[in-house]
Formats: C-alpha cells, sequence, structure tokens
C-alpha cells in the first residue's frame, strides 16, 4: 500500500503522566468532585457518520470502518478502534458519537473476515492488517496525521500487534484487557483454558456460519453470537466432550479451524512465537496506557506488557510513556466502572470513569497537552483489604520482600489418616521439620467445579465449600496480629508425587475473614508434564517425589488483624481448565479418564510452600 501524504509534524517529546484529578475523571481515583473538571467536554461539533468505509490493505483485501468525524472543515487526530466482535456493537457508537462531537474522527473497523470486512479471519494474525489501518486512518482528508488506538481484550491485541510494527502515525495506544503470550492466554501452566477457549471460538463460528449461509451485507453488520439454548448446551454438554480434539459441535472445524490450531499446540513452539507480543517489545515506538484488574485472567499479559516495553521501547518517548492501572475488576473495559464483583464489595472509589481516562489520555497526545499534567507516578493500583489506591514508581515492587509461608501439619494424626478432614493443615514462616504429607484423589470424572466465573474473568468468590471436598487440600495461618501487605507476584513450590505419569495441581491464595468467610485473591494451574519447561514436556515416574512451582499470577491485598492466610490445593479447575485425565496421552487425545492419588510433602528434605511479596510497614 502507498501513501501519498506527507508524515504529520513530528509530536513534543513527553514523558511525564498526567495528574489523578485531570486524567481519572469523575471521582474515580481521588475524590475530586462528580464532574470532569477539564473545559470543553460539552459537544462542540454535529457528527457526521459514513458507513463502511473501505480500506485496501497491503494484499487487496477490503476492510470496512465506520467513520464518525466532526461536521466541520478543518482536520482532526483520528481514533481508531478495530474488533472482531461487530463495529456496532453494545455501547460503542455513542461512545464514538460522544468523541466525534469533541473533535476527534472515530474509526470502527471490523476486522478481516469479521462483519461487513472482507477476506478470511485468523484469530489474533493482526500485525499487517494493523499498521495498514492505521496509515489508512491517518491519510483521511478530515484527519490531522495523528491516531491513537484503544479497546480492550480482543481490541487490545490489535493495537499492540500493530504498535509492534512501529507504524509512523501511531502517536499512542491504550490497550485493557492484553496478552503478552497468546500461548498464556490459551494454556496456563499447561493447562488449557477449556471454558473461554471452546466458548470464544464458538461465538466467533456464529459470525462465520451467517456469513456462509449467504447472508446479505447488511444483515451481517450487526452482532451475532450463541443461543441461549446453545449456551446452555455448552455449559452442560459440549464442555464435557472427550477426546477434546474431536468435538465438532456446530460444525466447529469448518467454521472455526483456529481452535483445532490451539490444540495442536499444547507446547509453547514455533506456533505460539508467531503470536508473542513480548519478542516485539523492542519495536515498540508508542506511549501506552495498560488497564487490568486483579481479577482478569489476562493479567499477565497486561503486567508484562507493561514492563517489557517500559523495559525495552526503541525509544525513550515509549518507554517513559509506558502507564499501569490495576484495580478490583475482572476482564474488559465494561467491568472497569464496578465497585463489586458478585458479593464483594471494594468501595465506592473501586469504579473507574474509564471513558473520561480515555478522553484525558488522548487530549494529551493527539491533542498537544498541557506537560504540567503528566507529574504523577506511572502505576496506579488498588489494594485490597484496605480498599484503597495508591501511586507507585514501578512494577513489582522491589521493597517487597519475597517470604516464604510453609505447608505444615496442624495435627499430625490428620495429616495422614484416611477419611480425615483435609482442613487440618497450617501455614508458617517456620520451616517444617519431620512432618507427614497430605494426600488425597483427584478423579477427573469428578473435578473441582471453578464457581463464580464468567468470559475471561476470575471471580472472588468464598471457597468455603471446596474446603470441605476430600480432594482439596486447605492450609491455614493462625490469625493476624497485624496488617500483612502481599503485592505482587505469587508463587505455589510443591514437592509431590503421583500414582499418574501425568497430573494437574491447583492453589489458591485465599484471605479468610474474622467470621470464616473467605475470599479468593488469586489462584493457578501447573501441568506436571510443563513443571521444568512449556517448550519441552515430561512425564513423570509415578510414585517418584519432584518439585514443582504453581504461578498464582499476581495481587495486591492487605490480610487485615484477626484474618487468616489460606491456600488451598487441589488437582481440577473445571470448566475453567480442561480436565487431566491422568493417563499421560498427548494432550486431547484420550476419553478415557483414571484417579491419581496425589501426595503433596512438607517435611525439612521437602518443603512445600506458598512465596508471598510482603511489603514492609503495610
Amino acid at each position: 500500500m502507498v501513501f501519498t501524504r506527507p508524515l504529520a509534524a513530528p509530536l513534543p517529546r513527553r514523558a511525564h503522566w498526567v495528574t489523578l484529578c485531570t486524567l481519572f475523571a469523575a471521582s474515580t481515583l481521588l475524590a475530586c468532585g462528580t464532574e470532569d473538571a477539564r473545559p470543553g467536554r460539552a459537544a462542540a461539533y454535529s457528527v457526521v457518520v459514513e458507513k463502511n468505509v473501505p480500506a485496501a490493505m497491503r494484499d487487496g483485501v477490503v476492510l470496512r470502518a465506520d467513520v464518525y468525524r466532526p461536521d466541520a472543515p478543518g482536520r482532526f487526530p483520528a481514533i481508531l478502534r478495530r474488533t472482531p466482535y461487530s463495529k456496532v456493537g453494545g455501547r460503542f457508537p455513542g461512545q464514538y458519537q460522544e468523541w466525534a462531537s469533541q473533535g476527534y474522527v472515530v474509526v470502527a473497523q471490523d476486522t478481516r473476515g469479521r462483519y461487513t470486512s472482507d477476506g478470511v479471519a485468523v484469530p489474533h494474525d493482526e500485525a499487517e492488517d494493523g499498521y495498514d489501518s492505521v496509515e489508512w486512518a491517518a491519510a483521511l482528508p478530515y484527519v490531522n496525521g495523528r491516531v491513537g488506538m484503544y479497546g480492550a481484550s480482543y481490541a487490545a491485541t490489535t493495537q499492540l500487534t500493530a504498535a509492534g510494527q512501529a507504524p509512523p502515525h501511531l502517536v499512542a495506544i491504550a490497550p485493557s484487557s492484553s496478552y503478552t503470550s497468546r500461548y498464556d492466554m490459551v494454556f496456563q501452566g499447561g493447562a488449557f483454558y477449556l471454558s473461554d477457549g471452546l466458548g470464544w471460538n464458538l461465538g466467533q463460528a456464529a459470525d462465520v456460519r451467517r456469513r456462509a449461509a449467504g447472508a446479505s451485507f447488511a444483515e451481517r453488520d450487526g452482532p451475532v453470537g450463541l443461543s441461549e439454548e446453545e449456551r446452555a448446551l455448552l455449559n452442560t454438554e459440549w464442555m464435557y466432550h472427550m477426546p477434546l480434539k474431536t468435538i465438532a459441535v456446530q460444525d466447529l472445524p469448518t467454521l472455526a479451524p483456529g481452535y483445532y490450531d490451539m490444540l495442536a499446540h499444547p507446547s509453547y513452539d514455533e506456533f505460539w512465537e508467531t503470536y508473542d507480543i513480548g519478542l516485539r517489545h523492542d519495536r515498540f515506538e508508542t506511549p501506552a496506557l495498560h488497564v487490568t484488574g486483579w481479577y482478569d485472567t489476562l493479567l499477565k499479559g497486561t503486567l508484562e506488557n507493561f514492563r517489557g516495553i517500559r523495559a525495552r521501547a526503541a525509544t525513550a518517548r515509549a518507554r517513559d510513556g509506558q502507564r499501569l492501572i490495576v484495580g478490583p475488576w475482572t476482564h474488559s473495559g465494561p467491568t472497569l466502572a464496578s465497585t463489586s464483583i458478585d458479593d464483594t464489595d471494594f468501595g465506592a472509589s473501586a469504579g473507574l470513569d474509564y471513558e473520561g481516562l480515555l478522553r484525558n489520555w488522548f487530549d494529551y497526545w493527539l491533542r498537544d497537552g498541557d506537560a504540567a499534567v503528566m507529574d504523577a507516578p506511572p502505576v496506579r493500583i488498588f489494594v485490597m483489604g484496605v480498599n484503597a489506591w495508591r501511586d507507585e514508581q514501578e512494577w513489582p515492587l522491589s521493597r517487597a520482600v519475597p517470604t516464604r509461608y510453609y505447608l505444615r501439619n496442624r495435627s499430625e494424626a490428620g495429616a495422614s489418616a484416611p477419611g480425615a478432614s483435609v482442613d487440618d493443615g497450617s501455614l508458617d514462616v517456620t520451616p517444617p521439620g519431620d512432618e507427614t504429607p497430605h494426600r488425597y484423589l483427584y478423579d477427573p470424572a469428578n473435578p473441582v467445579p471453578t464457581g463464580a466465573m464468567s468470559g475471561y474473568s476470575r471471580a472472588p468468590s468464598d471457597p468455603t465449600e471446596m474446603g470441605t471436598r476430600p480432594d482439596v487440600l486447605v492450609f491455614t495461618s493462625d490469625a493476624l496480629s497485624a496488617p500483612l501487605e502481599v503485592t505482587g507476584y505469587v508463587g505455589l513450590t510443591l514437592w509431590v508425587t503421583s500414582s499418574a505419569a501425568d497430573t494437574d495441581f491447583t492453589g489458591k491464595l485465599i484471605d479468610v475473614f474474622p467470621d470464616g468467610t473467605a475470599r479468593t485473591l488469586t489462584d493457578g494451574i501447573l501441568r506436571a508434564r510443563y513443571r521444568n519447561d512449556l517448550r519441552r514436556p515430561e512425564l513423570m515416574a509415578p510414585g517418584e517425589p519432584v518439585q514443582l512451582t504453581i504461578d498464582l499470577l499476581a495481587t495486591s491485598n492487605v490480610f487485615l488483624p484477626g484474618h487468616r492466610i489460606r491456600v488451598e490445593i487441589s488437582s481440577s479447575n473445571f470448566p475453567r481448565f480442561d480436565r487431566n485425565p491422568n493417563t499421560g496421552a498427548p494432550f486431547g487425545t484420550d476419553a478415557t479418564l483414571r484417579a491419581a492419588e496425589q501426595t503433596i510433602f512438607h517435611d525439612a528434605g521437602r518443603p512445600s510452600y506458598v512465596l508471598l511479596p510482603v511489603v514492609p510497614g503495610a
């Protein structure tokens, strides 16, 4: 593709951050009042909408966008959102109208092979189309050459993959809920994200089916997804199908071949390297506002994108322009205004005026805002427990002290007695001595249920009921006499044996309240064959002790006085993750389910522990 317009004038090189009462609008993070104090928020322009404007990509395939622009002469900065979920879906058209009324050209584009755009969709293969779309938008006659991008989840991917190509006219991005390695979005610790992977691909297949049936162009310009009946089948039948690789509901192999591409690569290999944003952090030239939640399954990716681009980007402007916000939210943009998840209330300050935040971000980068507003620290996190926002200069916090809380026996007899309660373990900073291991039976025919969950989200649901299962081990500290802050990455190191050649181990970090209720903070899973390397699976020798470490992602929480720290250990989290059948067979090929006898050691020679990043002075 050839662009004949000259490049826009270089932007000022800025390395400051917007002050909180300006960037974080409308009483979100500080008590700054209930109205956005910046001038000019009232509609300044009437809006012209151009539907399905064609953009030819470098291979000739035409993508289409709706363009919302001020009905006025002159040129304006552009904001591009690229999505596979329909450019006219949800709340977004109203948002586009509002932004255009305030002097932006908003370009809402269907990605390749989706809805009104031509071509065949290849999920997450968005780098070249992203580059070409940015440069096409910059060359529109009413655009001044400055382009920003925004969006959550897949629309975050379209930003980051484009930015990794360094389009000359891309000025700033705002990715919310993003991944770094696509492998980590599809597999965690080698275990397959079943409910999200299958559900997402089935949802995408609905549009493909409509297109294949000959729907008119106009009929395709609108969102479509699973019916209520299909959603019910997904939750009651389809996710139980085995072998995993043979599922073919709704002509899935034809409608969503990308699903089978994922299943064909259970290890991290060259296939996943193609989509690994982290391998391209050194190419970035673009400031980015990263937003995620502690209960977002893409938390890890968002954190690593912030860290990687800040450390390795190609320009000082990009390195200095990385900003991170982490709040008590689940997945994607709409949740950011919420102050609660299910029955867990994080207080009135927890909600974020995300659209106000975006407007201030782009006003600065695309409209030459006042540099004086860029002085606050680059990281802002919500600390649960005390339910308060805090500014930081870095992530992770260098002052956090890695502290081992060892798994211990609370009752020597209870640890190994057949049929004894599993809720007899303790957590202690004192290393163990000669202690009897804990044992349980993992039966994939009766997996531990995930509990409260929605797409790509975890939930701080009360796990108390799970702790009554005989296949869930519970280790709980004594009540704390002083507050203890845990902020950063959490890991669970276990010495284990199994009767199986391959099996899974799960872990949860939980805050237990004085009244016995509990809040899950973070969790993780590891497929044992990947205990040493995600590239090279290695089966276990049944009955032979091995050490493994489960990544429990990250959190920020103050355990208050009277609260207790709890770790739960099991071998399943279904249907969030697929069930390990315990056979050692290649991934997704086995319909046989076998029970496995699991042993967790925690003695002087084989200590098991949770590693907590403890912040002094809580």
